[in-house]
């Protein structure tokens, strides 16, 4: 038979006999378990401000990205050689554009600034508002609510001013202050020249199809034929003139050309269906 109590006392003495070290305190383990926690609560904290940092800053990216796209977002038009395009603009101003033009702005930014690029020729009726600012090859017009018509190609400027009052700038600095029936032209040196007495229905008779040119250099009078009837022509060399007249796109190429190169004593030669030759002619 087990003896039970024989077994208690040997329990006993096993553990008097028995000695296990312990060499930190309570209020060490105390201090211990304190630093672990304030340890992972720290760690939570700034795992949770890198994350709104990093939120902060994806939210800024997207709204400079947002800013930007609705600044620089463009809206183009090209218009082909035998063809003219009437549009309008954001805030319901109208621009009719010529053969040959090219024509851009940025419409979601349009109510903070009305800014267009125009390289051609265009006509334009304005609605009144903020500045209304047409830019081309470092020349600009300004205008708050008017209708006037610009023609920029390569270093001719020409605006007329049709209703209100229109401001032409040039790249350096200089300014002039256009009336109705006021034109002026920016030579490629930067010279201002107004005219007056300009025919409205004659700076703009091209919204009709007409060409209505007074003492105009020969080669912009040929330059507009190619666009109006999207062909191609080949002047000889040293043929210069003014020319007076008008001409009507609708008509056959060849018969205007021949009107227009008569008073020269040039003679129009059809080497090819959309291609012309003007020559002068032989003694």
């Amino acid at each position: 038979m087990i003896n039970h109590n024989q077994n208690k006392d040997q329990h006993s003495r096993f553990f008097k006999s028995t000695h296990i070290p312990y060499s930190r305190s309570k209020e060490d383990v105390w201090k211990d378990m304190s630093a672990n926690i304030r340890e992972q609560k720290e760690g939570k904290r700034t795992g949770r401000t890198i994350l709104l940092s990093w939120s902060i800053a994806a939210a800024l990216a997207l709204l400079i990205g947002l800013a930007a796209f609705l600044r620089f977002y463009t809206t183009s038009f090209i218009v082909p050689a035998g063809q003219h395009l009437s549009q309008t603009l954001p805030d319901g101003s109208q621009v009719h554009l010529n053969s040959g033009t090219r024509l851009s702005y940025y419409p979601y930014w349009w109510q903070f600034a009305r800014i267009l690029e125009l390289e051609g020729e265009a006509w334009f009726r304005v609605e009144k508002g903020n500045r209304f600012t047409v830019r081309s090859s470092h020349r600009s017009t300004h205008v708050l609510g008017t209708s006037f018509n610009i023609y920029a190609r390569n270093d001719t400027y020409r605006v007329h001013c049709l209703s209100g009052q229109v401001k032409v700038e040039s790249g350096a600095g200089e300014v002039k202050i256009l009336n109705p029936n006021q034109a002026v032209n920016l030579s490629g040196k930067g010279e201002m020249e107004i005219t007056t007495g300009i025919r409205s229905e004659d700076a703009i008779a091209w919204t009709d199809n007409r060409f209505i040119y007074t003492a105009a250099p020969l080669k912009e009078v040929i330059s507009e034929m190619e666009r109006q009837f999207d062909i191609t022509i080949e002047i000889a060399p040293g043929i210069e003139g003014e020319y007076t007249g008008n001409f009507r796109r609708g008509e056959s190429a060849k018969p205007i050309l021949i009107m227009i190169a008569r008073p020269f004593g040039l003679t129009v030669e059809q080497i090819h269906q959309t291609k012309y030759r003007i020559t002068k002619e032989e003694d």
